[in-house]
Formats: C-alpha cells, structure tokens, sequence
C-alpha cells in the first residue's frame, strides 16, 4: 500500500510539472455558424453566396472574431467561366467589428472547366504559437483544364494582417498507384517556425481530399 501510495504521488507530481498544451491560450468557443442566419453587425460580405461563417472569441475573452467565406460566379449558356472566392477576416468587440483582412482569388474567363473551391475540412481557428493572435488557416483548389491534371492548391493562416502560405498542387490519383502533385513552397514563415509546422502537417492531412 505504501508503494502505491508513492506511485501516485511521484505520478501527480510529474504531472502538475508537466508543460500546459501547446495550443493553450487560444480562441473560445470556436464555431461554424448556419450560413443562412444573419451576420454579425458590421460584417459585409464581399460575395454573392455564402459558404462558410465562423466565429470565435479570442483569448481576452472580449475580442471576437469573424471569418465570411463567399464565392461568386459567371456563366453562359453551356457552362461556368468565372468563379470567384473571397475570405474576410473581421475582429473587434461585438457591434464594432472591423475587417482586418481580405483574400480574393479564382478563375476567370476560363473556356474549359472551372475549379474554384475550399477544401472541406480545412477551415481551422488556433493559437499554435501561443502568443495571443488567433490563426484563421484554410485551403483552397483553382485551376482551369481540358484535361485531367493536379489542380492548384493553396493553404493559407491568416493571423491579424499577417498572411502566411503554402502553394502548390493537390495530389492527383494517375492510376496503378501512381499520383501527380502534392508538392508546394511555403512564403511568409519566416521566424514563425511553429505556424509553418502545423501548416505542413495541414497540408498533409488534406492531401487524401
């Protein structure tokens, strides 16, 4: 009895020794809202259609964050030729909320087929370098083709102004066990080596979708 009693102590005191989770302080309350519901006060979308909201409060408890995904899109009779994507980033107390960042990227004038799109399952909310500024990280495919090739790919973590990214391709299944793509090159980690590591680990987490 006496030495299990030491075993559980010695285990409770390793325990209260141990370093707080990487990801500790970080955003609260972290949801995708219904698209269809109505925005927050202050918050414009920028495109036609609605396809994602989120919303979080971040570590102060006081601040709140806003992320509108929207896309809009062109067509003729025989098929789509423009599509648009847009990403707002808005933060600020509830009812004074303020775009702090806005990314806008897509295909136009495109005669073959369009890929314009999110990634599903991409969208996270995080602090993984602990300091404060919540990371808004997303992906996202375009590409215009005639024929069956690896589309663009981009991951993007969006912290405050801030924009930091990994760009390349997804992987395409080619048959026999054989794929394309899949490659990228990161920009904008410099100094922030624990972004840039959760963003590759992202990127091969989405490389299947």
């Amino acid at each position: 009895m006496k030495r299990c009693a030491a075993l559980f102590a010695f285990a409770l005191l390793v325990l209260s020794a141990a370093p707080a989770s990487a990801r500790e302080p970080g955003p609260h309350d972290v949801a995708q809202r219904n698209a269809t519901e109505p925005l927050p006060a202050g918050v414009k979308v920028k495109g036609a259609t609605i396809d994602q909201v989120w919303t979080w409060t971040e570590d102060d408890l006081l601040t709140t964050g806003v992320a509108v995904f929207s896309s809009s899109e062109r067509a003729t009779e025989q098929h789509v030729t423009e599509r648009k994507l847009y990403v707002q980033l808005y933060r600020g107390k509830p009812g004074k909320l303020k775009q702090v960042r806005l990314v806008q990227d897509g295909v136009s004038g495109c005669d073959f087929d369009v890929t314009a799109s999110l990634v599903p399952g991409s969208v996270t909310v995080t602090d993984e370098d602990t300091d404060g500024k919540v990371e808004l990280t997303f992906a996202y495919d375009t590409a215009c083709r005639s024929d069956v090739s690896p589309v663009t790919r981009k991951l993007l973590v969006l912290e405050g102004t801030a924009k930091h990214a990994l760009r390349g391709s997804a992987k395409l299944d080619v048959g026999n066990g054989a794929t394309e793509g899949g490659d990228y090159k990161a920009d904008g980690f410099a100094k922030q080596p624990a972004l840039k590591s959760f963003a590759v680990a992202q990127w091969a987490a989405l490389l299947s979708k």
